[in-house]
C-alpha cells in the first residue's frame, strides 16, 4: 500500500487501488486515512496482517479485494475481526473450499456479500448465520451443487438478489425466499425447476442450461415476472398459453434454442411484452399463421439467424402499430416480396448478412430512422420510400457490390447524416466527384477522414481512399460512357422431395448421386392415401432399431412453397390420419408430405385430385437444367476442338522450322573449300551452350593460327560458330592424330 500524504480531517468517499501489483497489507498500512470505500480488485494479495484495517474500522463501509488463491485458503482474520461495520464485502479468488459455521457471525450490518471464483464446494448449515440484513448474495463461479440449497437460504429471510451462475446446480426445488426478486442460475446444467417457486421473482436468468419444453410449467407460478432469459437451452416448442400468467413480462429471450415452429397461442398472455428475442432458432411459419397477435406492446423483435424462416406480411401485421425495431439479420433472405410500410412506428430495421439484391418499391414508412443493409448484394442505393422526403438518418450499405452512385438516389434522403459504403468496389471517376461535396455539406468535417471508402477503379486510384484523393484525379476518358446497370435477379429456392431424400434448399442445379445414397435406409414412406372426406393417411417404416422420440409431420403447398400443416407425434407411431380439408386449395393439387427426424426430412410429392379418391405420389428426380447441360456440352466441345487446333498448328510450325535449319546448314558447309575442310577437320555446329576450351601451351617457337588457314568473313553475321583448337606443331604441320574437335 503506498504511503499517501495524509491530510487531517479529510474524509474520502473512495480509495481505488485496483489492477496494481499489491501482494501484502501490513499493520497501519492505512494510517491517518478515513475512507468509505476501498477497491483492491485486480491485485494478487498473498498476506494480510491480523492488525490490518484497524484504522479503517469505524469508516470503511465497502471493501472489494482480490487474492492469490495459491496462498490464501480462508477469509483473513483482519477482515472478519476488524471490519465488522462493513455494509458491502466482495471477495475474489480465494481457495475457500467450504464456508464454515459462524464465518460471518459479527457482520450484522452486512447487506451485500460476494464471494466469487473461490472454489466453494459446500456451505455448512450455520455458514450464513446472523446475516439477517443481507439482501444481495453473489456466489458465481464456484462449485456449489444441489446439496447446498438448505444451508444457502437458511438464515437469509430478507434476500432479494441471488447470483449463482457457473456452479453445478441441476435442479431448483421449492424454497422459501418470499422477498427474492432477482435470481441468476445461468450456466449450471439445470434440468428441472419446481413448479411452485419464488412467487415474488421479477427477473429470472436461466440461459445456458438443459431445460426442455416440458419443464416450462414453473412459469405458471411467476405472475410478477418482468424479465426471463432462456437462451441456449433445449426448447423445441412452446406449449400453448405457457405465458398466460406472466402478464407483467416485458423482456423475453429465447435465443439459441431449437424452436422450429410457433402457434397462434405461443405468446398468449404477454400483452405487456416489449422485447422479444427469437434469434438462432429454426423457425418456420405456416401460411396464415399469426403467432404475434397477442403482443400488443411489442417494440423490439429479433429474428436473426433463422435460416429457413419463411417470413410473410401476415405473420408481422399484428405488430404494425407498436414495433420500433425489427432485426432479420443472417436469415438467408434472397428476396422480400412485400413492403414493410404498414409498420407505422418502425424506426430501426436490420437486414444485414443476407443475399438481397433489391427491395420492393415504397418499402418503408417515413418513421424509419436507421436501416442496416450491410453484407448483401446491392449494386445501387435502393429506393426505400414513395416520395423524396423521409426521416432516414443512418443508411449502411457497407460490403455490397456498389460501384456507381446516382446523385439523385442519395440526395432524396434529405435528412441523411451517415451513409456506410465501406468495402464496396467504387468507380472513382468524374461521375463520383459530387459525393465529395455532399460529404462536406452533410458530414462532420473531423469524421470524413475516418471513412473507409475505397476505390476499385480506375486502376491508378485502386486501393486509395475516396475521401482523400484529389477531385482532379477523378476523370473520365473521352469515349467513356457510364451506365448504371441494375440487375434484378431472384434465387429460386426449390423445395425438393422424394421417398427418402431430406428436404433442403437448393442453390445449385447439379446434385450428385452421392447425396442420395448417403441418406438411404433410415425411414421409408410406405403409403399415402386420401379420401373424399379430406382425410390423408400416411404410413411409414423406420429402418433403425432405436426409434426416435418423436416425428414431426409437415405438409407443403408445392406451388406456393408454403407450409400448410405441421404436427408433432410420438416416435412409436408408424401411421397417422390427418384431416387436411381446411388446408388444401382447389387451385393447387400438388403438395409435399415430409416426416422429420431430428435434423433430417424425408419427403414425397403427392398429387391430390379433389372430389375423388385419386392420389398420386412420385419420387424426386434430381437432374440438372437442360439448357445448362447443353451449354456445358458446347463449352466442353469448344475447348477440345480449340486444344486440337492449337496442337496441330504447333506441330506444323515445328516441322517447317526444323526443315529450314537443316537446309541452311547444308548450304553453308558446301560453300567452304573442300581441301581446307580436309586439312583442318573443321566442323560447323549450332551450339546450345558456349563451350570454352583452354588453349594448350607449347615450347615451340611457332603456332598455327586458325584464321591463317580459313577465310571466315562469310560467317561474320551467321549464328554458327567454329570451335577448333590447333595443337602446337613443328613447321606448321598438322598432326592429324592429335587434333581436338570440340562440338
Amino acid at each position: 500500500i503506498p504511503n499517501f500524504t495524509r491530510i487531517t480531517n479529510t474524509f474520502y468517499d473512495e480509495l481505488v487501488l485496483n489492477d496494481n501489483q499489491i501482494i501484502e497489507i501490513h499493520k497501519n498500512a492505512f494510517q491517518g486515512l478515513r475512507v468509505k470505500r476501498l477497491n483492491l480488485s485486480g491485485n494478487k494479495i498473498r498476506f494480510i496482517s491480523s492488525q490490518a484495517f484497524i484504522e479503517l474500522s469505524n469508516y470503511l463501509e465497502e471493501l472489494i479485494i482480490e487474492f492469490d488463491s495459491n496462498y490464501i485458503n480462508d477469509i483473513p482474520n483482519a477482515i472478519k475481526m476488524n471490519l465488522i461495520n462493513l455494509h458491502s464485502l466482495k471477495l475474489i479468488n480465494l481457495n475457500l473450499i467450504e464456508i464454515k459455521n459462524h464465518t460471518f457471525i459479527k457482520f450484522r450490518k452486512l447487506e451485500q456479500l460476494s464471494i466469487i471464483k473461490s472454489h466453494i464446494k459446500s456451505i455448512e448449515s450455520d455458514g450464513f448465520i446472523s446475516l439477517i440484513n443481507l439482501h444481495y448474495l453473489n456466489l458465481e463461479q464456484n462449485f456449489l451443487n444441489d446439496s447446498s440449497w438448505n444451508s444457502l437460504i437458511k438464515y437469509l429471510p430478507n434476500l432479494e438478489i441471488l447470483y449463482l451462475s457457473q456452479n453445478n446446480f441441476n435442479y431448483l426445488k421449492k424454497i422459501h425466499l418470499k422477498y427474492l426478486k432477482i435470481l441468476d442460475l445461468s450456466s449450471n446444467g439445470l434440468q428441472y425447476i419446481d413448479r411452485n417457486i419464488f412467487h415474488s421473482l421479477e427477473k429470472l436468468y436461466l440461459q445456458n442450461n438443459e431445460i426442455n419444453s416440458l419443464q416450462l410449467t414453473f412459469l405458471y407460478s411467476l405472475k410478477n415476472l418482468k424479465e426471463l432469459n432462456l437462451d441456449f437451452n433445449r426448447l423445441t416448442f412452446l406449449p400453448e398459453k405457457i405465458f398466460q400468467i406472466n402478464f407483467n413480462l416485458i423482456y423475453l429471450s429465447l435465443q439459441g434454442n431449437d424452436l422450429n415452429y410457433l402457434t397462434n397461442y405461443s405468446f398468449y398472455g404477454l400483452n405487456n411484452l416489449i422485447h422479444l428475442n427469437l434469434a438462432r432458432n429454426r423457425l418456420q411459419f405456416l401460411l396464415n399463421q399469426q403467432p404475434f397477435q397477442y403482443l400488443n406492446s411489442l417494440k423490439i423483435l429479433n429474428l436473426d439467424r433463422n435460416l429457413q424462416m419463411n417470413i410473410t406480411k401476415n405473420i408481422l401485421k399484428d405488430l404494425s402499430k407498436t414495433l420500433i425495431e425489427l432485426s432479420l439479420q443472417n436469415c438467408n433472405l434472397t428476396k422480400i416480396n412485400f413492403s414493410l410500410n404498414f409498420f407505422y412506428s418502425l424506426q430501426r430495421l436490420k437486414l444485414s448478412s443476407n443475399y438481397l439484391k433489391e427491395l420492393p418499391k415504397n418499402f418503408l414508412n417515413y418513421s424509419i430512422l436507421s436501416i442496416d443493409l450491410q453484407r448483401n448484394l446491392f449494386t445501387f442505393i435502393p429506393n426505400l420510400f414513395e416520395y423524396n422526403s423521409s426521416n432516414l438518418i443512418d443508411l449502411d450499405l457497407s460490403s455490397n457490390q456498389i460501384s456507381y452512385l446516382n446523385q439523385y438516389d442519395l440526395l432524396k434522403y434529405s435528412n441523411l447524416k451517415t451513409i456506410g459504403l465501406t468495402a464496396n468496389p467504387l468507380d472513382c471517376n468524374c461521375h463520383l466527384q459530387w459525393i465529395k461535396q455532399w460529404l462536406k455539406d452533410n458530414y462532420e468535417q473531423d469524421l470524413i477522414k475516418f471513412l473507409q471508402w475505397t476505390c476499385a477503379k480506375p486502376k491508378y486510384l485502386f486501393g486509395k481512399q475516396l475521401t482523400i484523393i484529389n477531385e482532379h484525379d477523378m476523370i473520365c476518358n473521352e469515349n467513356e460512357i457510364i451506365e448504371q446497370e441494375t440487375t434484378i435477379e431472384s434465387t429460386l429456392i426449390s423445395i425438393l422431395s422424394s421417398t427418402n431424400i431430406p428436404l433442403t434448399s437448393i442453390k445449385t442445379n447439379i446434385i450428385h448421386n452421392s447425396t442420395i445414397e448417403s441418406s438411404l435406409n433410415e425411414l421409408i414412406i410406405k403409403d399415402i392415401t386420401y379420401n373424399s372426406s379430406g382425410i390423408l393417411i400416411i404410413s411409414w417404416e423406420y429402418m433403425l432399431s432405436q426409434l426416435p422420440k418423436y416425428y414431426y409431420i409437415q405438409i407443403y403447398d408445392k406451388n406456393h412453397q408454403h407450409m400448410i400443416y405441421q404436427r408433432l407425434i410420438d416416435g412409436q407411431q408408424q401411421s397417422i390420419e390427418i384431416d387436411i380439408s381446411d388446408y388444401i386449395e382447389k387451385s393447387s393439387p400438388f403438395y409435399i408430405v415430409c416426416i422429420n427426424i431430428e435434423h433430417k426430412k424425408y419427403c414425397r410429392n403427392i398429387f391430390l385430385k379433389l372430389n375423388t379418391n385419386l392420389i398420386k405420389s412420385s419420387s424426386l428426380i434430381l437432374t440438372s437444367n437442360k439448357q445448362e447441360n447443353e451449354q456445358f456440352i458446347y463449352l466442353l466441345g469448344g475447348i477440345l476442338l480449340g486444344a486440337i487446333l492449337v496442337c496441330s498448328i504447333l506441330i506444323i510450325i515445328c516441322y517447317y522450322r526444323l526443315h529450314y535449319y537443316s537446309k541452311e546448314n547444308f548450304s553453308q558447309i558446301s560453300s567452304i573449300n573442300s581441301d581446307e575442310i580436309k586439312s583442318l577437320k573443321t566442323i560447323y555446329y549450332h551450339p546450345l551452350n558456349i563451350i570454352s576450351y583452354p588453349q594448350q601451351q607449347s615450347n615451340n617457337t611457332s603456332e598455327c593460327s586458325l584464321h591463317s588457314s580459313i577465310e571466315t568473313n562469310h560467317l561474320t553475321n551467321d549464328s554458327y560458330h567454329i570451335y577448333q583448337q590447333i595443337p602446337s606443331v613443328h613447321n606448321c604441320q598438322l598432326h592429324l592424330t592429335k587434333t581436338h574437335i570440340l562440338i
